[in-house]
Parts: C-alpha cells; sequence; structure tokens
C-alpha cells in the first residue's frame, strides 16, 4: 500500500511539471538539462568600440589571435588606420610594426637617409599604448649608422607571435615618444589619441621592424560588456524587429 502510494505520489509531481512547463511560454522555459542556459543577445554595433591606429610607417595588428586591421599604406602618404572592433577580456593586443627601410641597408628614399618610426593606439574602451607595452626588434640598421656601407641584422620572426598564450617574458619594454620625436602628419591629428603614447624600442631611428604585445584585463573605461567570444557556439535571441 506505502508503495502505491509512493509511485501515484512521483506521478503526480511529474504530470504537474510537465502542465507548468506546457503552460509557460517559450521564453520562460528553463534551459534544458545539460546546458543551454540563458542566451544573449546578438551583438550590435553599439556593442563595439572604435580603434585608431597611426603607424610610421605600417603596421598589422591582432586581437586575441585574430587578425583585425592591416595599415594599407606601406609608406606614404601617413594615415590613421580606424576600425569597429568588439572587445572581450582579457585582450591579448599584437602589432607587427615596421619603419619602410631598405631590408638590405635600413636606409629609405632611395638609400638616402636614415628614417624614424614610431606607432601609436587607442581603443574606445580606454586601451592605450605607452610604456607598459612589451616590445622586440627584429630587424634594425644601418649597423652603428654607417651609411656608407650600410648594412642590417635581423632576428627571426617567431611562430605565433601573435597568439593568446605566446611567452613574451624576455621582453623589454616599449619606450615611449613625444609627438616632435615622432613627427606625425595631419590625419593623426583628426582623430581621437588623447591620453595614448608614441612607442617603439630603444632606438626609434635603427630599429625597422618591431613587435609589440600587451594584455588588457578588463575594460578600462569600467564599462561592463557581453562576452561574445563564444558567440560561434550559441544561438542568440534575435533583436526586435522594427514594425512595418
Amino acid at each position: 500500500m506505502k508503495r502505491s502510494f509512493q509511485f501515484a505520489a512521483v506521478i503526480a509531481v511529474l504530470s504537474g511539471a510537465a502542465l507548468l512547463a506546457w503552460a509557460q511560454k517559450p521564453g520562460e522555459r528553463p534551459p534544458p538539462p545539460g546546458g543551454g542556459g540563458a542566451k544573449i543577445k546578438k551583438p550590435q554595433m553599439s556593442d563595439t568600440v572604435k580603434a585608431n591606429m597611426y603607424a610610421d610607417n605600417w603596421f598589422m595588428l591582432y586581437i586575441n589571435g585574430e587578425l583585425v586591421a592591416v595599415d594599407s599604406i606601406k609608406f606614404i602618404p601617413h594615415n590613421v588606420i580606424s576600425v569597429d572592433i568588439l572587445p572581450t577580456y582579457p585582450m591579448t593586443i599584437a602589432v607587427m610594426a615596421k619603419d619602410n627601410a631598405d631590408p638590405k641597408t635600413g636606409m629609405e628614399y632611395a638609400n638616402t637617409n636614415i628614417g624614424d618610426a614610431g606607432f601609436i593606439l587607442k581603443f574606445g574602451d580606454g586601451t592605450v599604448t605607452n610604456a607598459s607595452w612589451k616590445a622586440k626588434k627584429f630587424s634594425w640598421g644601418p649597423i652603428d649608422r654607417d651609411i656608407k656601407n650600410p648594412r642590417v641584422e635581423n632576428l627571426p620572426i617567431p611562430e605565433n607571435w601573435y597568439a593568446v598564450g605566446f611567452d613574451d617574458s624576455s621582453w623589454g619594454q616599449a619606450k615611449e615618444y613625444t609627438e616632435e620625436q615622432v613627427g606625425p602628419k595631419q590625419p593623426f591629428f583628426e582623430h581621437d589619441f588623447k591620453g595614448a603614447k608614441f612607442i617603439w624600442t630603444d632606438d626609434i631611428e635603427l630599429d625597422n621592424t618591431v613587435l609589440f604585445r600587451h594584455v588588457v584585463k578588463s575594460s578600462p573605461d569600467g564599462k561592463q560588456r557581453v562576452d561574445y567570444s563564444n558567440l560561434n557556439n550559441v544561438v542568440p535571441d534575435s533583436p526586435p524587429k522594427k514594425k512595418k
């Protein structure tokens, strides 16, 4: 008798749960067992931040191991690259920057001049370039500033230098330079770089190819943002459709 009563009670509970689930609207139903979780909204342009970059002369930018931006002009005129990014933290930023130097002599303008360099970046979340970034040179010259017999020295670019897990612990810190030292051209002044510093390695004239790395642990502006890093593996809610 006791066993029959227990069985009937279990049936009643299960039936009640089934009726409750049926009565709920689809958006109110709990996720299925084994995962699912709450859906996230599709990212909108309002979730992005503007990324401004200026290089003397060229750069390529990776964020969390993915190629995000490449300077469209190899040499001159100097330009600003501005793109929209969807930030995710922690955010690993990796940059290859180059002065337009002859790979054999380290000089420019038909081997008549030793050039200078510089790189600056600002994201709309407050991320900026400064001396806290890691930096290392990989091509430099002309050695000893010898312009009569110019030569360069090179190090091989390491594999996966842009990857999140790359070990840059042996790299030095970037060096900050003033606007007067770099001499940016007009497009620079038409964009927001407030708070950012021009950076390079120790020799802004002789170091021609450098790599930078920096990790942003959380949003510098303190704003809470949705983590969309796993967007390919979830089904986001669609934004509300406009009424016709």
